[in-house]
């Protein structure tokens, strides 16, 4: 059945960027949701007589009303109960319990292994034809 896939629980990680932080610095913020999709994959690619092999991983989060764009998160008090996707983030498969700051970040994923995805690609899906999923999130 296909909702068996849906049975992760993911930590995402959103930068708040310093060009829009009152504090002038990187601020991140987290936020954990249930039963969701998470799933690695590989890539081959052929570059002259090189072939190249590389893994990605793909996120499926379902409708949720917390979700606002960039733009609309970024302003002063949305970020609490709400979380965006922007390239750059991090989706941690687990809850993470750490307070990230941007001295520990680094430190604190590299607890975490592979189960880190840093997102270098999102779509948010629309709401017609049953769609089940708001968003797709791919990264390394």
């Amino acid at each position: 059945m296909l909702t068996d896939i849906y049975n992760e629980t993911i930590t995402i990680l959103n930068k708040l960027r310093r060009t829009d932080s009152l504090t002038g610095k990187d601020v991140w913020h987290k936020t954990v949701i249930h039963n969701v999709a998470w799933y690695t994959d590989s890539a081959r690619s052929a570059g002259g007589s090189n072939v190249y092999i590389g893994s990605y991983i793909t996120i499926l989060i379902p409708f949720n009303n917390d979700y606002l764009r960039y733009l609309d998160w970024r302003e002063p008090g949305k970020q609490d109960g709400h979380y965006t996707m922007s390239v750059g983030d991090y989706v941690v498969k687990g809850i993470v319990d750490e307070n990230i700051t941007a001295d520990n970040i680094v430190k604190t994923l590299e607890k975490y292994g592979e189960d880190v995805c840093l997102v270098r690609h999102h779509n948010e899906l629309h709401d017609r034809f049953r769609a089940t999923v708001q968003l797709k999130v791919q990264g390394v």
